[in-house]
């Protein structure tokens, strides 16, 4: 219950939000590991459909991320320390590198992309997502 204090109020849709992005990884992840695997042997339209989704959904939880991390800024105080939100900022260039593995056609490139690049930095973001929540709880 927030009682109406705005500070008591952002702190629960942040937490919302947290739940939220930690609730769905696991599924983007595996989704986007299942289109890895599909693009080693077949790509179908069947599997640029599912990559589109996951593409997408992946987009989301980065603009979720965004939006919790943000958010904590405006904390009066910020118990989330900068270097707990560092998963995502190494994605640029990795994005950058999907986006030429896809308009080069090289789908064995972007099926490790997935595998060995962007699997990974969704698991440590899962880490840091449970790492907040943990910061959010106890400050």
């Amino acid at each position: 219950m927030t009682n109406g204090d705005p500070q008591a109020e952002l702190l629960a849709t942040i937490m919302q939000g947290v739940d939220t992005a930690i609730s769905v990884v696991d599924d983007i992840e595996a989704g986007l590991l299942e289109c890895s695997k599909q693009l080693r042997i077949d790509p179908s339209f069947e599997t640029f459909t599912a990559l589109s989704a996951g593409i997408s959904n992946l987009g989301d939880m980065v603009s979720l991320m965004q939006e919790i991390y943000k958010g904590c800024a405006h904390l009066r105080s910020n118990p989330v320390p900068a270097e707990f939100v560092t998963a995502f900022e190494k994605s640029v260039d990795l994005f950058r590198e999907v986006q030429v593995s896809m308009e080069r056609q090289d789908w064995i490139s972007l099926a490790d992309l997935i595998q060995y690049e962007i699997s990974p930095i969704l698991k440590e973001s899962k880490q840091e997502l449970i790492t907040v929540r943990e910061c959010l709880t106890q400050g």
